[in-house]
């Protein structure tokens, strides 16, 4: 499962960002997701849940924020929208694109209770 591989991923980031931090426990966890990932936000909920149970991300709230995908087309400088299976250019028809945005998975924060 594809959102099973991103939240174990996910979740070694969160530990490592918490541990610098100095969290016991995180509570929040937002994440930017790039349309382009294709992740579904309930299995990925679901996978992140697994991958953090016996961590300090046990039990926290997942945020998920949709990224929109844009791209430049090379061959004729269009920028526009492409879709998951679809980087045709609108256009110009070629599918030649420059990804400028919505393929990331990014880390925005990590909020929790601090050592004391």
């Amino acid at each position: 499962m594809h959102e099973m591989s991103l939240a174990v991923s996910l979740v070694r980031r969160v530990e490592a960002e918490a541990a610098k931090a100095h969290l016991v426990r995180v509570t929040e966890v937002d994440v930017q997701v790039g349309t382009l990932q294709a992740v579904e936000p309930e299995l990925f909920s679901e996978a992140f849940k697994a991958a953090s149970l016996g961590t300090r991300a046990e039990g926290a709230d997942l945020h998920l924020t949709s990224v929109h995908a844009e791209a430049s087309c090379l061959i004729c400088g269009e920028n526009y929208e492409p879709q998951w299976a679809d980087f045709q250019c609108p256009a110009c028809g070629l599918a030649e694109p420059q990804i400028l945005q919505g393929r990331d998975m990014v880390l925005a924060a990590v909020s929790g209770e601090a050592d004391q």
